[in-house]
């Protein structure tokens, strides 16, 4: 009887051994040169008209679609309260039960309203993609005025304006008209600021969402609406101001390319350095002295206001003074704030919205950055005296 031998063959010969050891560092040295693997860069795509944008972004678990609705921007009490008075019917007819309250709840979305000072934004949520058709459907839906009691809406509304303008910021951002005493056609206005045309879209999610641009076809012509003419009451005296108060106001040139994008965008976080600035040294100088600020900076459809409060009697006059505390160390401290705002996914459909407002293209984002890079201090000094020296800027003060 023969012993069995148990017998091994090698997994490598000789050969094959030593060519793995000549070429596994390499390998290693190629991986370690490539890095860790990256992920996509989230990129924003438009249709042809500008009018939709969108972006992928694969860790969001919700779709996500901002309307946006430009509109004249409310620069005194009469015309804010036009706007304010829309923006309530809208509201109204979004969440009536018997409007399209019904209607949204059973697509499964979940809608905010939230009036800026140049357009009006509806933020919808949905667990699944925003349809053409449904979407085409809410916008010829949301032109349709609400039936309601237009007379009570405005006595609401106005009763709440008035508690607002109690407050003397609130009263110098919005003064007295020339013609306080204007008739409101609110049926008119209404169907004529929600214009499916009118509409710009941003969307966001996990997946790509196939909408077009069918949806800003003009909306078929209806029946016009019977003449509905309200006549606000009075608005109430000046308020009492228990400290000094300055209304600083100007326009923003309109925004027509990356380049004018950038501008504004750096403009906006180089005033507030000097202001920061010059307002730390009047507290430390005298620290019962009341002094403070407030800067708004308000997107509209051609360009933008900026409204400047100061309290305080030592503030120096801001034309002549604002463009010359711009400093190197400003331009760049507000280049990295910008660039540090730009990253990740964090607010990119607020990013979006602006390039839907401005309707520029869908890669200036990304463009952003080579264009802040450019600018340079005496530039944005001539930038920001050309707006202070413009037939527009004009100041209030209370009290009077």
């Amino acid at each position: 009887m023969m012993e069995s031998k148990s017998r091994r063959s090698a997994l490598l010969s000789r050969g094959q051994l030593r060519l793995l050891i000549w070429v596994l560092p390499v390998v290693i040295l190629l991986l370690s040169l490539l890095g860790p693997e990256s992920q996509p860069e989230a990129v924003i795509s438009a249709d042809s008209d500008r009018r939709i944008y969108q972006q992928v972004i694969p860790q969001q678990t919700l779709f996500r679609l901002h309307l946006i609705a430009p509109h004249p921007p409310a620069l005194d009490a009469s015309t804010q309260l036009r706007q304010r008075l829309i923006t309530q019917a809208c509201i109204m007819r979004l969440q009536k039960p018997d409007e399209l309250g019904d209607w949204l709840s059973a697509q499964g979305w979940e809608v905010q309203v939230q009036s800026n000072a140049g357009y009006r934004l509806l933020q919808l949520k949905s667990g699944r993609p925003f349809a053409d058709s449904d979407v085409r459907q809410l916008l010829q839906q949301l032109q349709t005025p609400p039936t309601v009691d237009w007379s009570a809406l405005l006595q609401r509304t106005q009763a709440e304006q008035y508690m607002m303008r109690q407050n003397a910021e609130v009263w110098l951002a919005s003064p007295p008209s020339s013609n306080e005493h204007l008739s409101l056609d609110p049926l008119a206005d209404y169907a004529r600021q929600l214009q499916p045309s009118d509409w710009r879209i941003t969307l966001t999610g996990p997946e790509y969402q196939s909408l077009s641009s069918v949806i800003f076809d003009p909306a078929p012509s209806s029946a016009p609406f019977e003449d509905l003419m309200l006549s606000p009451k009075p608005l109430p005296v000046t308020p009492a101001a228990n400290a000094q108060l300055q209304l600083h106001r100007w326009t923003l040139p309109q925004v027509k390319s990356i380049q004018d994008f950038a501008q504004l965008l750096l403009g906006r976080e180089l005033v507030v350095q000097p202001l920061s600035r010059w307002l730390k040294q009047q507290l430390a100088d005298a620290p019962a002295h009341q002094a403070g600020y407030s800067l708004r900076w308000e997107a509209t459809q051609s360009g933008g206001l900026v409204t400047l409060l100061l309290q305080g009697e030592q503030w120096p006059e801001i034309p002549a003074w604002l463009p010359q505390q711009l400093q190197p160390e400003n331009v760049e401290t507000a280049r990295q704030t910008l660039l540090k705002q730009l990253e990740g996914n964090t607010g990119q459909q607020q990013w979006m919205d602006l390039l839907a407002l401005y309707q520029l293209p869908p890669d200036s984002l990304q463009r952003l950055p080579t264009q802040l890079e450019v600018l340079e201090l005496s530039a944005m000094q001539q930038w920001l005296q050309s707006q202070l020296l413009s037939d527009y800027y004009h100041t209030l003060s209370l009290p009077h």
